[in-house]
């Protein structure tokens, strides 16, 4: 179904067209690297929540296009956090690799993001089919669980970063709370035999 990864495709990178063209409007704002760290951040934690949900979404309709473009939407939301980085340690630190490091040794929300990014790096790195196939399916399937304390920790960032509405960050914290409820109930993948009791 090509045209869902299309219109997936589409739907992820249509921001960042959105953001370049603000840009080139100069209507960014005063700051406008705290305008494109706070837009990009947002993004890649839209895209990761969706990305779990794409699996639900999949559980409950058996629809093959959701879990075909789950890992294209799983790199997006890389791609945009690791955006939501640059722009940090490039615009905002001036590629000043020890002061950035000392702000994150001083900084929780800077751990906790830095953190959640490394998570994602590693799913990012492992998610080829090729090094899937080459990993046992069990220590793959245990290593790629790990995006939802990647989401947690962004989440924990974005709340100790925001100073004034907190609406955004408590839908992005009810969301994930929700999706781990689902993932506690829906353990079993559709179609799945049950084990005997015998």
């Amino acid at each position: 179904m090509p045209w869902f990864r299309w219109l997936v495709f589409g739907a992820s990178i249509s921001p960042a067209l959105w953001l370049a063209w603000l840009g080139f409007q100069d209507e960014l704002g005063v700051f406008p690297e705290e305008t494109l760290m706070h837009w990009t951040g947002r993004i890649g934690l839209t895209l990761l929540l969706i990305t779990i949900a794409w699996g639900f979404a999949w559980r409950f309709t058996c629809w093959v296009g959701f879990i075909a473009t789950r890992r294209q939407l799983g790199l997006w939301a890389f791609w945009w956090l690791t955006a939501h980085l640059l722009i940090w340690l490039g615009w905002d630190q001036g590629w000043q690799w020890a002061w950035a490091w000392q702000e994150i040794s001083e900084l929780l929300h800077l751990q906790l993001g830095l953190a959640a990014w490394l998570i994602l790096a590693l799913l990012a790195l492992t998610s080829p089919t090729s090094i899937r196939r080459a990993m046992p399916e069990l220590a793959w399937k245990s290593l790629h669980r790990f995006i939802y304390l990647a989401s947690a920790l962004g989440i924990w960032h974005l709340w100790i970063a925001t100073r004034i509405d907190y609406r955004m960050v408590t839908a992005f914290a009810a969301i994930l709370a929700g999706l781990l409820l689902l993932r506690l109930i829906f353990l079993k993948p559709p179609g799945a035999p049950s084990k005997s009791k015998g």
